[in-house]
């Protein structure tokens, strides 16, 4: 069996890096499949692509897309909308192959999650498909018009290593981590915010912000911290290749942003067995239960963000117990069951066949 996955470049982002380690799960689990892959743009996971992969070409010219489609596979498996916009009317039009479109959130996906923005053109592409892939159930439920057969996957991240951090000391420094970019959307400020609240109840508390990207953001947290006092207190971390020192070491895993889908930084912390404090936005309450495995605020409440962190950070009997509620919710998204998942519903529609174009194979 041979199947041709589409993604739109092999940049470090959710969809690429999880789909990534899917790959080499596919292997485990059935290595007599081969699974080739069409990137629309390289990327820094280009080389680990090309490990995991049968074959892997980069391209969308018209040359590149007419020697893929004169390619025989058994299936193709579309993630992005932009690869769907460019691909899926070819491969309706030209192949009789079954074609599955994996939903997650993308730009698409993000847009219609936290905007309400829709566009009816991906639904008519959906009602295209075979079938179709979906991160969480909320997120097909956003869409009016699904394919034929729908899977939910589930969010799908690499927990296992993070399974065996140990428990949080008592002991340690009443700290909280935040693993994002610095971008405004995630309003880190609301945390450094919160941290100034937080210190008066916890001497000790301090904030770690573990991410890069924006130059101007970092310099206005820095701004904020020192006009609040807390400059001592919070520190940027930049972009780390493991995180897991800082999730180690960290007390309360937090996430206050304004737009998210399902994220993986929770699930890895979660796993880590480190109870959430978050902003109840997107799809964040799939993974994260309010008052089981941490606490879901309201986007932009200060106050009741640092009376959160406050209670966590100030009973350790409620911190461990929602830890190890975290660390087992975090288990049933780790990326082996998800992949397994995901390579038995292409398998079927590969069985099943193309239900409206078998009359023209």
């Amino acid at each position: 069996m041979r199947m041709l996955h589409v993604t739109e470049s092999f940049a470090p982002g959710g969809i690429e890096t999880t789909f990534l380690q899917m790959l080499w799960q596919f292997r485990v689990e059935e290595p007599s499949i081969e699974h080739h892959v069409l990137s629309f743009a390289g990327g820094p996971l280009e080389a680990a692509y090309r490990e995991a992969a049968y074959t892997v070409t980069i391209g969308s010219d018209r040359q590149t897309i007419e020697r893929q489609l004169s390619t025989p596979y058994d299936l193709a498996y579309i993630l992005f909308e932009r690869c769907a916009y460019r691909l899926l009317p070819e491969l309706v039009a030209r192949s009789a192959m079954p074609v599955v479109y994996g939903k997650g959130y993308d730009m698409g996906g993000m847009y219609r999650l936290n905007e309400g923005l829709q566009w009816r053109a991906e639904e008519a592409m959906l009602a295209a498909c075979d079938g179709a892939t979906f991160t969480t159930a909320r997120l097909a439920l956003g869409y009016d018009q699904l394919a034929r057969h729908t899977t939910i996957l589930g969010k799908a991240a690499d927990v296992a290593r993070f399974s065996t951090i140990p428990d949080p000391d008592p002991s340690a420094p009443a700290r909280i981590v935040c693993v994002a970019n610095l971008h405004p959307r995630k309003r880190l400020g609301d945390l450094v915010q919160a941290l100034a609240r937080v210190q008066p109840h916890v001497p000790d508390a301090e904030l770690r912000l573990v991410g890069g990207g924006n130059a101007a953001e970092a310099e206005r947290l820095r701004a904020l911290a020192e006009s609040l006092g807390v400059s001592d207190a919070m520190a940027l971390t930049g972009t780390l290749a493991d995180v897991a020192p800082e999730l180690a070491a960290a007390r309360v895993l937090a996430l206050p942003s304004s737009c998210e889908g399902a994220p993986t930084a929770l699930l890895e912390g979660m796993a880590a067995g480190r109870p959430v404090v978050a902003s109840a936005v997107g799809h964040v309450a799939t993974i994260v239960g309010d008052g089981v495995e941490g606490f879901l605020v309201s986007v932009g409440d200060v106050p009741a963000l640092a009376d959160r962190l406050t209670l966590l950070l100030t009973d350790p009997t409620l911190a461990a117990r929602m830890g190890q509620a975290a660390r087992a919710r975090s288990a049933e998204h780790d990326v082996r069951v998800v992949a397994r998942r995901l390579l038995q519903t292409l398998e079927a529609t590969c069985a099943a066949g193309p239900y409206w174009r078998a009359a023209d194979a």
